[in-house]
């Protein structure tokens, strides 16, 4: 069984979930900076290219301040960025054990940024295009994985900055203006041991160096795109509980939704 209790913005719902709570926003345009302090919820968009995101180039669209085991899919999100590194379209600050699935990120300073000793998050099943400076950055920060996403038309498809331990495999690299990657440690793996990324640029057989230092090398570079196939996202939390903007849709396993028309709604599972 589920509660239902509407909100006005996602932000509000965000402040009002605990761990658990699924935050789902119905389609739209909303012209928010959000922020995540809590472990363990999800914000959810019903249709990823009806449900918008616009962050008024003033910050990053969502920010996971600090904060572990937090969902973020099924969203457009724009015009996100000010001045610094650490905003994005989806910015992971000092954060860990988090997933970035199924999203559209368009027309920011940065499409995703792991920043700060962000380690062991998951960025999948996701569009960047058309980043004013990098498609992805990862600084400082350790065992992320970055795979099925397509890298488009960025200044850099991935920066990858004193990062170590990552996992890039199964991306395509498309036309991105400056690099379509750089990383200046070597120590990521650009390949999974049998599958490494598309380079729209890489037109000879064997490896596929990154620029940054000699060692950084895709040593399985694919001859044509990947299809990006959409990512199951599981729930972030250990409860079944939603919190929704909007009509709430039926799909995650064991959660049981109310039907509700409204700006956000925050839906719970009754405690025993």
């Amino acid at each position: 069984m589920g509660q239902g209790k509407a909100y006005a913005t996602i932000q509000s719902a965000v402040n009002a979930a605990n761990p658990g709570d699924v935050v789902s926003v119905d389609e739209g345009v909303y012209s928010e900076n959000v922020v995540i302090k809590k472990n363990g919820i999800s914000i959810m968009g019903k249709n990823r290219e009806k449900t918008i995101i616009d962050g008024k180039k003033a910050s990053s669209g969502i920010k996971i301040d600090q904060t572990n085991n937090v969902t973020v899919s099924d969203l457009t999100i724009r015009n996100s960025g000010a001045s610094g590194k650490s905003d994005a379209g989806v910015t992971i600050f000092s954060a860990h054990n988090n997933r970035v699935s199924n999203l559209i990120l368009t027309s920011n300073l940065i499409g995703i940024s792991i920043y700060s000793e962000s380690n062991n998050n998951v960025v999948s099943g996701n569009s960047i295009r058309s980043s004013i400076d990098d498609g992805i950055l990862i600084y400082s920060s350790s065992n992320n994985k970055i795979f099925n996403n397509n890298i488009q038309e960025n200044k850099i498809g991935i920066y990858a900055d004193a990062a170590r331990t990552s996992t890039i495999y199964s991306n395509n690299f498309i036309d991105n203006t400056n690099e379509q990657a750089y990383d200046n440690s070597g120590l990521n793996s650009w390949d999974d041991g049998r599958t490494g990324n598309y380079w729209s640029t890489h037109k000879t057989s064997g490896a596929y160096t990154i620029s940054g230092v000699p060692k950084a090398k895709d040593n399985y570079p694919l001859s044509s795109p990947v299809t990006i196939r959409y990512e199951i996202v599981p729930d972030s939390g250990q409860k079944k509980a939603t919190e929704e903007t909007g009509r709430s849709s039926p799909g995650f396993e064991g959660l049981v939704v109310v039907l509700i028309i409204a700006s956000v709604v925050l839906i719970k599972r009754w405690k025993k």
